[in-house]
């Protein structure tokens, strides 16, 4: 047997008939927890003392619990993410024990992340979140020694589209209505910089059609909030997702334009993803390995390949870091040096026609 704090009191560590126990002794000082001590061992001897059940807690509740908990101490945001993530874990693991969530468990569900094509920080933070709800419950350190999280390379900023791969990408979802909604999105993104998570949590008073503007009021960061103004693709697919919502009977200044499908369509509450039309979206298109990012990437390549400025793309796009600026600085001196480059080979090409084709006093 032994004393030993945690927290204030002493507790007294024993074993009595075969069974370890650890026993609150309710004071913080030596000698009375000395003495607590012997009367909590005999009333054990006794068989006196309450038993405690093991609760076998399942996962959904570990879950709920810890979220509940959080909710005291972080901000929306923070809750916003991390259910976001463990609804994903939630749809692999189902409402098992958490005592069957082992590291060969974990390791399963990264390999099968991985097979669908999500990149390991995304998996990472799954298993990141998993490991807090885990360790809420006292049942991580038993498996963390065990449990491998995946490399994150840099990566990069992202892929911008040509024109050809734009048009084959646009004229594919349109094909078919079951990419509707996944196909609207991508017109509003790629025409306005917006992000998978600002498109999906728009609400209908975040857009006038008649000022051809949307307002960004839920972002990535906190200074990513902003005013766009729209073009005529954008105002188009806006259009038609309200006058889907119109259909439907969700007029509500608050209801969320990209709504809630599953279990039932629900304005109150957003979309949480449309991977899977996305990933069969872009392999009818042939566009493999595309994210719905590489539309916004794309959209600040042609800003900055049309010569606006830093501070107009930063007003259209939102917070882009030094290195996304410098990135985009760099595209715009390439487009501005294939511009020169292309009017040499035209001069080249004009001296190559015969004389009488030639205008006359041509200054170069």
């Amino acid at each position: 047997m032994s004393l030993f704090k945690r927290g204030k009191w002493y507790w007294s560590d024993f074993t009595v008939d075969g069974r370890r126990r650890r026993e609150p002794l309710k004071t913080t000082n030596w000698q009375d927890a000395k003495e607590k001590e012997r009367d909590v061992i005999e009333e054990a001897r006794r068989h006196l003392l309450p038993v405690r059940a093991r609760l076998k807690r399942h996962l959904f509740a570990a879950i709920d619990e810890y979220l509940a908990d959080k909710k005291i101490r972080c901000r929306p945001r923070t809750i916003e993410f991390e259910n976001e993530r463990l609804s994903v874990v939630k749809g692999h693991f189902k409402d098992v024990p958490i005592s069957a969530i082992t590291a060969d468990a974990i390791s399963r569900y990264q390999s099968k992340r991985r097979d669908a094509g999500i990149s390991n920080r995304t998996i990472n933070m799954d298993v990141g979140v998993l490991s807090r709800v885990l360790d809420s419950h006292k049942c991580w350190r038993r498996i963390k020694g065990e449990v491998k999280f995946l490399p994150e390379h840099n990566a990069e900023i992202g892929r911008a589209l040509t024109q050809e791969e734009q048009d084959r990408l646009f004229h594919v979802a349109a094909s078919q209505s079951r990419w509707d909604r996944v196909y609207c999105a991508a017109v509003v993104a790629g025409n306005t910089t917006m992000r998978s998570v600002e498109v999906r949590h728009l609400r209908r008073r975040d857009v006038d059609l008649f000022a051809r503007t949307v307002t960004v009021r839920r972002s990535k960061l906190k200074s990513s909030e902003r005013l766009i103004t729209l073009n005529a693709p954008a105002v188009k697919a806006l259009a038609r997702m309200i006058e889907r919502m119109d259909a439907f009977g969700f007029k509500e200044p608050d209801h969320y334009i990209w709504m809630r499908t599953r279990p039932t369509l629900d304005p109150t509450r957003p979309m949480v993803k449309w991977d899977a039309a996305w990933h069969s979206l872009r392999k009818v298109a042939n566009l493999p390995g595309l994210r719905f990012h590489d539309l916004r990437h794309t959209c600040i390549t042609e800003l900055a390949e049309s010569g606006a400025p830093d501070m107009t793309i930063q007003s259209i796009a939102g917070h882009l870091s030094r290195r996304m600026l410098e990135h985009y600085s760099h595209i715009r001196i390439a487009a501005k040096r294939k511009a020169l480059d292309d009017l040499v080979k035209q001069r080249e090409e004009k001296r190559q026609r015969p004389e009488a084709e030639r205008p006359a006093d041509t200054l170069q």
